[in-house]
């Protein structure tokens, strides 16, 4: 009965669009592991002679599933986030897949809000967000590393890959807030330059 009911949470707040947003997030995510598996192993064999074709194989399979196991629960406890707390700061749950456009939904309330509290309100949605990130990427290592402890190592394993992977998924959490940070500048810097009236340049003959 709880299987279903969390199930069916996750129904209600993930729409189609952002179904299909958190599927390219978790893969791109996957992939990118498992291409770092796939070279880390290749510089290995080749290092110490070890066969090269099982040595880059195995390596690419084990970041990838144990990436797997990391960001499939990160993205559920990202979205299982706002079920707690509902959509109060007008941020959709794919908004990190789209760069934390922070204007993108806003709703009437913020809308209406006057110019002095735009910086306020935006500030607000910003550390919400990043809150929801650090809290869902650190949930997200601990069960992905009690897992992969567990299937390598046994129940032994289950704290110490705990304690590998959370300051690893950690890492990655800042690592993404830098880069939407980034992207957003990038972004508010190329509507102010649309805004702008085009000069244009005199051509002397």
């Amino acid at each position: 009965l709880f299987h279903h009911s969390f199930i069916h949470s996750f129904i209600f707040i993930m729409d189609s669009n952002s179904i299909f947003k958190t599927i390219d997030h978790v893969t791109y995510r996957v992939s990118s592991c498992a291409a770092s598996g796939i070279f880390f192993g290749a510089s290995l064999a080749t290092f110490k002679g070890l066969p090269l074709p099982h040595t880059t194989l195995s390596m690419g399979t084990s970041f990838a599933l144990v990436s797997t196991a990391c960001f499939v629960p990160e993205r559920l406890f990202y979205h299982a986030s706002f079920y707690v707390r509902p959509r109060q700061d007008g941020i959709s749950g794919g908004a990190v897949n789209a760069n934390m456009n922070v204007n993108a939904n806003v709703d009437a309330d913020v809308n209406a809000s006057p110019k002095g509290n735009e910086d306020d309100v935006s500030s607000t949605r910003v550390i919400l967000e990043r809150n929801r990130l650090y809290a869902s990427h650190g949930l997200g290592g601990m069960m992905g590393g009690s897992i992969t402890g567990g299937i390598f190592r046994g129940r032994s394993g289950i704290v110490s890959g705990m304690l590998l992977l959370t300051p690893m998924m950690l890492m990655a959490a800042h690592g993404e807030m830098k880069l939407n940070a980034y992207k957003e500048k990038r972004l508010e810097e190329l509507r102010l330059e649309s805004s702008q009236p085009k000069v244009e340049k005199l051509r002397w003959k």
